[in-house]
Formats: C-alpha cells, structure tokens, sequence
C-alpha cells in the first residue's frame, strides 16, 4: 500500500529542519520536558505541521519571538501558562541570540546546568514561582548581558555565587523566598548597577558595615533594597555609608540579628519605607525620622530595644 502523499511533504518538512533549523531542534527538544496536558493547549502550536512560511523561526509557535532581520529566536515566554515538568536547559544551547527566557508562574521543577552561562546573548531571565532546585552554578556569572534575574519563590539551595563582578549590566536582582546562602559582605561590593536587590527569606549571612569603597557599587544606583529575615548580623550601615544611598525608596532590614545604634537618615530624602522590626537596635531613633522634609510612608521600628524620646515625639506631631 503506497502511503498517503502529505506522508512524503511531512518528510520533506522534517528533513528540510533537521538540516537547515537547530532552533527549531532546540525548542522542539526543550518542549520535551513539558509535561502534555490535555486541559491546557498552550504549547499545541509547537509542532512542525503549524509552520507557515517561517520556518526560519517559528514565530507562529506560543511564547517565541524572533529577529526580525536574521530569523533567530529571541525570546521564549511561557509565563503564568499554568504549565509542569522537569525542564533540560541545556536544550536551549543552540538559540545563540535568545536574549529573553520567561518561566514564571508555572510548576516548572529541574536544575540549572552550568552550560547555562553560555547563552551570554540573555538580557532577561525569569523563573521565579516555580518548583526548580539545586544550587545555582557559578558560571552564571558569565551571563554578561544580563539586566533582569527572577529566581525568587522556588526551592533553589545552597551557596549563592558572591561574585557576580561581569554582571554590569544587571538592573533587577530577585532571589527572594528560596534557601540561598552567601557571606552579604563578598555579594554587595560585586553589584555595581543593581536598581532592585530582593534577597530576602534566604540564609545570607554576614554584617553590613562595609567600607564606603565596598558600599557604593550598590548605593549610588539602588532604589530597593530587601534583606529581610536572613542570618545578618553585625553592625548597621556607617554614617558615612548610609549618606551614599541617595535614590534609596525602600529598606527592609526585618527579621535579622543586626545590632547597634541608627545614624541619621537625613541625607535620604527619598525614603519612603523603612523596615528595621525585629532586630537587636538599642539606643535614641535619630529624630530626623519624624521630620516632614523625610516623606516616610511606613516606618516599622517595633521589637527592637530602642529608648529615648520617640514616643514623646510621636505624640507631638499628633497633637
């Protein structure tokens, strides 16, 4: 019995990609780790026989988006699509300019190979919200183009590489909600641009009085600032440090073991949320907290070992 003629087309497709498309192989081989599910069609147009004219790229497919002048693959986004399975990422090595990778919101489970440092075309990167694991490989320091870096809310573990000095690029920084860990005063002094730095619900470690040379990568450009409920000790920012954080908006300092006295805040007049509760500060709250040209929106100071006038303070400007 002669076989049906789309057999032969069918064919023809399939070989014309094997020879010409390793994109293509790439992304059909990384659609392998998804698990099918019957309820949630989102990746059903992943197949050949859904190529149109662009099988250069397959811009038709959900989530792919392509150059416009050399067809590669530029972008996979599969966020909040509701999807499971454990991911190869290593399947990925062949998209050479594949600049975003967004996994967020699934139930994504894996871990991340070190090959992963040699997609360097990345800009963004998102996995947060997802059930990935492991430690997270040293030669993620080699993403030199990264601008975004999401692995917050997953079950990530182990020692957090506290040299990220090539990543100059790099404007969001969220690990949040996982169970990393990293001395904080080898980390900070190797963020150089960061705009967003969310550590918090980790196992970071360390103190905070840095030297100004270590101190100012960070503070010249951070606008939020989250290291709460980790293991930080020591003593707080310097005067002089904290005088370096002038586009600082949010600092969350809760839930720590970080002692000693505040210094003034009245070189920060964009802060509008300080978090300092449950730590081991003793002492007078500097009074320039309370002062108008300050612009505080929340102000948490509780279970702490504070004393002075503040309360007197408060009672004033209510009144």
């Amino acid at each position: 019995m002669n076989p049906p003629p789309y057999f032969f087309f069918f064919l023809i497709l399939l070989s014309s990609c094997s020879a010409t498309s390793p994109e293509l192989r790439s992304l059909l081989e990384f659609k392998k780790g998804i698990t099918p599910d019957p309820e949630n069609p989102a990746l059903t147009s992943w197949n050949l026989s859904s190529l149109r004219n662009d099988n250069i790229c397959p811009r038709s497919w959900t989530g792919i988006t392509c150059d416009d002048l050399t067809g590669n693959v530029t972008g996979i986004n599969l966020s909040n699509f509701n999807l499971a399975g454990e991911l190869k990422f290593q399947t990925l090595l062949d998209l050479k300019l594949l600049k975003n990778l967004s996994l967020a919101g699934n139930s994504f489970t894996g871990r991340l190979p070190p090959s992963l440092g040699t997609i360097t075309s990345l800009q963004h990167l998102d996995l947060s919200n997802n059930k990935f694991y492991g430690p997270i490989p040293a030669r993620i320091n080699d993403l030199w183009g990264l601008s975004y870096l999401n692995f917050s809310h997953n079950n990530f573990k182990g020692g957090f590489p506290a040299q990220l000095n090539n990543l100059q690029q790099l404007r969001v920084l969220d690990l949040h909600s996982n169970n990393f860990w990293a001395s904080i005063a080898e980390l900070i002094p190797t963020l150089h641009n960061v705009e967003f730095l969310d550590l918090s619900l980790n196992q970071f470690s360390g103190g905070l009085s840095l030297t100004l040379e270590n101190v100012s990568s960070l503070a010249n450009t951070v606008r939020y600032l989250n290291l709460s409920y980790n293991k930080l000790n020591g003593e707080f920012f310097l005067n002089d440090s904290i005088a370096l954080f002038r586009n600082l908006q949010t600092l969350d300092l809760s839930g720590n073991l970080i002692r000693g006295e505040l210094p003034s805040f009245g070189s920060l007049p964009g802060l509008r949320v300080l978090r300092l509760a449950r730590n081991l500060f003793f002492g007078s709250v500097p009074e320039d907290l309370l002062l108008s040209s300050m612009s505080l929106e929340e102000l948490d100071l509780s279970h702490n070992g504070f004393t002075g006038k503040f309360f007197l303070l408060l009672g004033s400007l209510g009144s």
